[in-house]
C-alpha cells in the first residue's frame, strides 16, 4: 500500500471562464417551446404536448422528445388562415427548439458550459435563419395571394428540389469518402 491520501487535498477544479449551468441550456428549451406554443400553436392541447414534450426533454434528454416539441409547432399553421409573420416564428421556433434539443442531448444537467464552446451551433443558426427566412416569407406571401389549385404546383416543384439536394449531398458523400480512402 502506498503512503498516498487525499485526506488534507482538496479536489482538483477545472474553471471555465465565460460558461453556464448546463441546466440553463436545458431550460432554454422549454422557454421557446412556452413561447412557441403560445404565439404559434392556437389549440391548447397541442400547446399542451409540446410544452410537456420540453419538459420531458429536459429531464431525459434521450428520449428525443424535444423533437416532438417542435412537431406541434407546424400544428399552429395548419389550423389558423397563413400568415408571413406566423411563418417566419414557427421556422424559428422549430429550429430553436431543434437546435436546443441537439445541445441538450450532449451535456449534462451538473456541466458547465462554455459559451464558446455554444458559437459554432449560434453561428449556423444564424446563417440557416437567413437563408430559411426569406424563402418561409416567399411561401407565404404565395400562399396567401393565391387559392387551392394555384399554387398546387408548388409541392411537386419542393419534392424534386428536396430530393436534387439529397442527391447532391450524397454525390458531395461520396465523393469525400474517395479522396479520404487514398
Amino acid at each position: 500500500m502506498s503512503g498516498f491520501s487525499l485526506r488534507g487535498r482538496r479536489p482538483h477544479m477545472f474553471q471555465v471562464p465565460a460558461s453556464v449551468p448546463g441546466t440553463i441550456v436545458r431550460l432554454a428549451l422549454v422557454a421557446v417551446t412556452v413561447a412557441a406554443a403560445f404565439t404559434v400553436i392556437p389549440l391548447p392541447m397541442w400547446r399542451g404536448i409540446a410544452i410537456l414534450a420540453a419538459v420531458a426533454s429536459v429531464l431525459v434528454p434521450r428520449t428525443m422528445v424535444g423533437w416532438v416539441a417542435a412537431a406541434g409547432v407546424p400544428i399552429g399553421l395548419f389550423v389558423t388562415e397563413p400568415s408571413p409573420t406566423r411563418t417566419a416564428l414557427a421556422v424559428l421556433f422549430v429550429h430553436a427548439i431543434h437546435v436546443l434539443a441537439g445541445i441538450g442531448l450532449t451535456i449534462s444537467l451538473r456541466s458547465q458550459v462554455a459559451l464558446r464552446a455554444l458559437l459554432p451551433s449560434a453561428r449556423r443558426f444564424a446563417v440557416i435563419q437567413l437563408i430559411a427566412q426569406p424563402i418561409a416569407f416567399g411561401g407565404s406571401v404565395l400562399v396567401a395571394g393565391a387559392a387551392g389549385t394555384a399554387i398546387a404546383w408548388l409541392a411537386p416543384l419542393g419534392a424534386v428540389m428536396l430530393l436534387a439536394g439529397v442527391m447532391f449531398a450524397l454525390r458531395a458523400l461520396r465523393r469525400a469518402d474517395a479522396g479520404g480512402a487514398t
